[in-house]
């Protein structure tokens, strides 16, 4: 038993289990000490290849120690380990291994699903969030072309799971379903009209990994000239926020815009309206993305204000104090650097880059006041698909934004950025032109590293519509609907 020990030791150190583990191996009852080694090999090797090594233990136990007499069977007392032992072993455990152990028993079934046990796990395996969740769609109903499933990708986008989109998620009438963010292992689904994207319908948060789901109570608003979603994570509380703003037109001749916003608490299970202190705001580019980026606690929308200029600015809202607030974009006279007089970068979207808040634009506009000769001598050395990514050193320090990389995408009719790994790589749509590439004109999707402008071909024959960083968890466990099927 010496070298099994010694094999998993320092695996045990990891984990915290190292005092444990010393208390189990000098203990005089070989049942606490099968408890801890059983379970704590669960850590190391999975259920799947448990059996094998159960076996080694109990033969060598079988070789080492003597078999104890009939009758001190009946007047043994049951020894287990404590309970606070094995749930410190079960939370490091996957989600799939931790499921299976809630028939174990009622007591095992009632601690893992308590708010504690989700949280301690979360926090043990937050590490791991480097998954990602990407459907393709491949299903038509009434003339609706929705996905299906949506795949588990592991870093270097292999899949390694695949998990069934739940049919309630688009069995509305006219709705398609649409994912605002994943965050902690939920993913938030907004259903909205097809024929009529300004038709708000449900929202729904999913957990794929233990196959529960939860549809969350209406709301005020659901129609507006223009929608969005953010969903975040509330560390202060360990609860969870959908927040959702609508635009509608107002006044006499509806020529004016008013914004309104409802927040909803997964621990209130319900919606509340908040107030946008920023009313000349409006959302802004692009038009089909209704998500918004969650960065330093706070989700970030691109807005535009309409009596200022340059009207482009960011639209944040402060999950912990549940307050909006603006950030500036650089000076134009910074953005405009080595570009020619009148002309200026075209903003795309924002997003996440290593954790820090940034955006990323995409091709040029020209003002009236741009000299022609200059900006066609400049986009002969320059394509039209060329990028720029800002990124915001420190959160909400205007100075700290720098323009730290520069992409030009050559022979190429299209280009659609979807997302940016966790590694800083950018994930991209091409769509090359017929001249480059007259045997494959359909689109490549690639990650691009930034520092080396390295590309990937990803290898995908669909294009994906829903990406989203993704990690395995129990979040949901203690509540929601378990699906059937």
């Amino acid at each position: 038993m010496a070298q099994v020990h010694a094999a998993y030791w320092r695996k045990l150190k990891k984990c915290g289990l190292e005092a444990l583990a010393a208390s189990a191996f000098s203990c005089s009852s070989a049942a606490i000490y099968l408890q801890f080694i059983c379970l704590s090999l669960l850590v190391f090797v999975g259920d799947s290849n448990l059996f094998g090594f159960l076996g080694l233990i109990l033969n060598n136990m079988s070789q080492t120690r003597e078999p104890p007499h009939p009758r001190r069977i009946f007047r043994q007392k049951k020894e287990h380990l404590p309970h606070d032992i094995v749930l410190n072993i079960l939370a490091n455990l996957p989600v799939k291994s931790i499921l299976r152990f809630r028939c174990v028993s009622k007591t095992w079934d009632s601690s893992i699903t308590t708010p504690s046990f989700i949280s301690t796990h979360l926090n043990l395996n937050n590490n791991n969030n480097l998954a990602y969740l990407i459907s393709f769609a491949s299903t038509t109903i009434d003339s609706r072309i929705i996905p299906s499933f949506i795949g588990g990708y592991d870093p270097t986008f292999n899949r390694i799971s695949k998990y069934p989109i739940p049919s309630c998620f688009h069995s509305s009438y006219d709705s398609y379903s649409f994912t605002a963010d994943s965050c902690n292992g939920l993913v938030c689904f907004t259903q909205y009209g097809y024929h009529h994207p300004n038709i708000t319908g449900a929202i729904y948060l999913w957990n794929p990994s233990i196959r529960k789901q939860k549809r969350l109570p209406g709301f005020s608003l659901t129609r507006s000239l223009r929608f969005s979603t953010g969903f975040a994570y509330q560390s202060n509380t360990n609860d969870y926020k959908v927040v959702k703003i609508s635009q509608m037109r107002v006044g006499v001749d509806y020529d004016a815009i008013e914004n309104d916003a409802e927040v909803y608490t997964l621990s209130s299970n319900s919606w509340r309206r908040v107030e946008i202190s920023l009313p000349k705001t409006i959302l802004g580019l692009p038009p089909d993305d209704r998500a918004a980026t969650f960065v330093s606690g706070a989700l970030h929308w691109l807005g535009n204000d309409r009596e200022a200029a340059p009207n482009y600015m960011i639209l944040s809202f402060d999950v912990n104090n549940d307050k909006f607030g603006e950030i500036a974009l650089p000076h134009v006279q910074q953005q405009q650097q080595l570009l020619p007089q009148g002309v200026m970068a075209r903003l795309n979207r924002l997003m996440a880059f290593k954790g820090k808040l940034a955006f990323i634009t995409l091709g040029y506009l020209t003002f009236d006041h741009a000299n022609e000769d200059e900006y066609n001598d400049f986009m002969r050395s320059h394509t039209p698909h060329s990028c720029f990514i800002w990124v915001m050193g420190e959160y909400g320090v205007h100075e700290s934004w720098s323009k730290l990389f520069f992409v030009q995408f050559e022979n190429v009719v299209s280009v659609r950025f979807f997302g940016c790994t966790s590694r800083g790589e950018l994930l991209v749509i091409k769509k090359p032109s017929a001249e480059s590439n007259p045997e494959r004109w359909w689109p490549t999707v690639v990650s691009l590293d930034l520092e080396t402008l390295h590309e990937k071909d990803l290898g995908f024959q669909k294009v994906p519509d829903i990406v989203a960083n993704f990690m395995e968890s129990l979040v949901l466990l203690d509540g929601a609907t378990e699906l059937s099927g």
